[in-house]
């Protein structure tokens, strides 16, 4: 029988402690570069139009403190490779991208067609994965930027568009498998206006948010917004609260009630 994408990952990553893999600290990860064939990249034809983006300028991984390594490109382009995706042949490797082609497959209403997968041979007969998507604003910028608005009336309804482009994220996430962290970090705005996530895609997610009751719903978007809330330091409640009362939004009425909340305890 088939393995899933998961089974197949997971086997992956349960190998990796005995396997001959050197570690990944040692060396500068190798990139796919432009003789990277179609066969190690998915979408093929979009993967590759993707990864001539990211080859006009220089590219410098990083590492993270949690092993994973990251490069920032200059034309909005990011890079993921976690620390267990190298793989000791091509044949694993080859499991390694079917996996991650299944898993986006899998979350494609939330995931931009500004993504890819791509392999790259490493040092000493060793395959790295990487995953890449370009960077949109954040909703945790966008909330940043509505709390800092000085006209109460336009404060409110633009903080109400990021709760509630938090809240649609959450409730389409109900329905998919737990491979997304939906952090307001996570989450972005497309040249297209549609909701897109921004960070990588994996069967291993720590701290994962996935509502699945009512209760953890109500309250994952409180815990997402009440520090920045908090931090914004509004001093007419009032006032804010008022501005907040004016807003006609039936559908959205559970959200107003929300913030208000938040706002009073600010």
């Amino acid at each position: 029988m088939d393995k899933t994408p998961s089974q197949v990952l997971k086997a992956e990553g349960s190998k990796k402690s005995s396997s001959s893999i050197p570690h990944s600290t040692k060396h500068l990860p190798k990139f796919p570069d432009e003789d990277t064939t179609a066969q190690w990249i998915w979408p093929p034809f979009a993967g590759r139009n993707i990864l001539e983006n990211v080859f006009k300028y220089a590219l410098r991984p990083r590492l993270q403190s949690d092993g994973t390594w990251i490069i920032n490109a200059k034309n909005d382009w990011r890079c993921f490779s976690k620390s267990h995706w190298l793989y000791p042949s091509a044949d694993k490797a080859q499991d390694a991208l079917r996996a991650n082609m299944c898993m986006h497959l899998q979350c494609s209403p939330l995931l931009s067609e500004q993504r890819c997968v791509a392999v790259a041979a490493n040092i000493k007969n060793t395959w790295r994965l990487w995953q890449i998507v370009h960077i949109e604003t954040t909703l945790a910028k966008d909330l940043e930027k509505a709390l800092q608005e000085n006209e109460l009336d336009k404060l409110a309804l633009k903080t109400l568009i990021c709760a509630t482009r938090y809240a649609d994220a959450l409730q389409k996430y109900i329905h998919y498998p737990p491979l997304l962290n939906l952090t307001l970090e996570n989450l972005g705005i497309d040249a297209e206006q549609q909701l897109v996530y921004l960070n990588y895609v994996d069967d291993n997610v720590t701290n994962i948010v996935q509502p699945r009751t009512k209760a953890t719903f109500i309250d994952t978007i409180k815990q997402a917004f009440a520090d920045p809330i908090t931090k914004a330091r509004l001093h007419d409640v009032a006032s804010m609260v008022n501005a907040f009362e004016q807003i006609e939004a039936v559908e959205q009425q559970y959200l107003v009630e929300l913030l208000i909340q938040l706002f009073h305890k600010e």
